[in-house]
């Protein structure tokens, strides 16, 4: 059944055919008639002149107000079977329509739409006529034969609305008799609108990204502490709080390739395969943010033993503090420590690069989408320098480490030193200081003050003076 469109002007006053504009034509004057001789061969000649006219198959045989007549009453001879390599024909752009019928050279096909309301019929020069070859993916995907008819139309935006169903005609003019089409065929199809497409894929990839910001808020949030939150920088930081460049590239390439496939689903209502070069993209960006968090982890956490000393004394509270990304900023993605990072600054613009290079290709090369070697290979090595820069970089973490579990071996020297002076255990620090010697506890002390300014310099937590006596326990 085919659905009407809301639109005005119709699409027959908006885009006039050639037949239409040749219709509105005025004609020249007759001329005065000739003598009977001279009249018989004008007869001749406008006779033949008809009859090639009639049989040329390059020239439009539908004209304006014909439609009816000529396509949908169905008096003309039946064509090829129509066949889509898709569910939707997409608008804005040239797409190729199969015929299950044999190619002739000089026939061409002409093309018409009916909206049920109106009809259209295309211009001359936005239907073309090829021979189907192996490589068409009509051809390829088993819908057409090779040498077969393959109608490629081009199509404006304003050509759909809402995914409306329209009856596309397509047929030739080679009829022997008269100037009617020689032969109909005709199939019901839904055309994509191109731009609304595009609208709705930007809005939905930007809701996916408000989304990941909605759901990491903090429960004590504000609309203005929301919207920072909505920073790439700190939607992406890292354990250590501050904006992490692979995560940031996992999230771009993922947003990016969801958004083609989207797109690609909504102008043509079918999903597509995705290139191998997509999919070691996104395993580089993976796999990159996977080592680099464990690199993080494991250059920026307290080992086991310090962390369940620092416990004990209270040093750090019992329940784990939650990261606090507010001091993240797009200084993080080219720099380490605070100083800049040639090979992070590499890695990010060369990841810009691909993802420029994936918009331009467009939903058509998801499947064929090829990045060259050397640029793939760049993005890789960028990968491996970056996680292999942070491997190796001493961080304040590493020293705090350091300091702490020098503090616990002081701390077990003074509980032995005053066991031994004992001779049996210590029953309270008093005990112990007589024991062991107030100059030992002093060195104790003045050890402890050094390690809690460490530790309040990298986290931010004041030590109380009580907790840096030692522990007999």
């Amino acid at each position: 059944m085919s659905v009407s469109v809301l639109a005005s002007p119709s699409k027959s006053q908006e885009r006039p055919n050639p037949v239409q504009v040749e219709a509105q034509q005025p004609q020249p004057a007759l001329a005065p008639a000739a003598p009977t001789a001279a009249a018989s061969g004008t007869e001749t000649k406008t006779g033949a002149a008809s009859a090639v006219r009639s049989n040329d198959p390059q020239k439009q045989c539908v004209k304006t107000g014909e439609f009816a007549v000529e396509l949908k009453s169905g008096r003309n001879p039946v064509g090829g079977t129509i066949v889509f390599a898709t569910n939707f024909l997409p608008t804005n752009q040239r797409v190729d329509v199969g015929v299950r019928a044999p190619f002739v050279d000089g026939v061409r096909y002409f093309a018409g739409i009916d909206y049920g309301d109106e009809t259209y019929l295309f211009k001359r020069q936005d239907v073309v006529t090829r021979r189907a070859v192996d490589s068409d993916p009509l051809v390829k995907k088993h819908f057409l034969e090779p040498d077969q008819a393959i109608v490629t139309l081009n199509m404006g935006d304003d050509f759909a609305s809402m995914w409306n169903r329209v009856d596309l005609y397509l047929y030739t003019c080679n009829s022997a008799v008269g100037e009617s089409p020689g032969r109909v065929s005709l199939t019901t199809v839904r055309l994509s609108p191109y731009w609304l497409s595009i609208g709705i894929t930007v809005a939905e990839v930007f809701l996916l990204y408000v989304w990941i910001a909605f759901a990491l808020r903090t429960r004590d949030h504000t609309l203005a502490s929301f919207v920072r939150t909505l920073d790439p920088a700190r939607l992406t930081a890292g354990p250590d709080g501050k904006g992490s460049l692979s995560t940031f590239q996992t999230l771009s390439f993922s947003l990016v390739v969801v958004g083609l496939i989207s797109l690609l689903l909504l102008q043509t209502g079918m999903l597509t395969d995705i290139s191998g070069t997509i999919l070691t993209l996104l395993g580089i960006s993976g796999i990159g943010a996977t080592v680099a968090k464990g690199a993080d982890a494991q250059r920026n956490t307290l080992s086991a033993d310090n962390r369940a000393w620092l416990l004990r004394r209270g040093w750090i509270p019992m329940a784990k503090t939650p990261v606090d990304p507010s001091n993240a900023s797009w200084r993080d993605f080219f720099s380490t420590d605070g100083v800049f990072d040639v090979y992070r600054y590499q890695s990010f613009i060369f990841a810009l690069v691909v993802i420029g290079a994936l918009i331009a290709a467009g939903v058509t090369q998801l499947s064929t989408f090829v990045i060259p070697d050397t640029i793939l290979g760049i993005v890789g090595l960028s990968q491996v320098v970056y996680i292999g820069g942070k491997l190796v970089t001493p961080t304040n973490m590493s020293d705090l480490n350091a300091a702490i579990a020098g503090l616990r071996t002081e701390e077990a020297k003074f509980k032995d030193a005053a066991t031994a002076a004992k001779q049996g255990p210590v029953a309270s620090l008093a005990d112990a200081i007589n024991s062991a010697g107030p100059g030992a506890y002093a060195a104790y002390r003045e050890k402890a003050k050094d390690v809690a300014a460490i530790f309040t310099a990298e986290t931010g937590i004041v030590v109380g003076d009580a907790s840096l006596d030692p522990a007999l326990a």
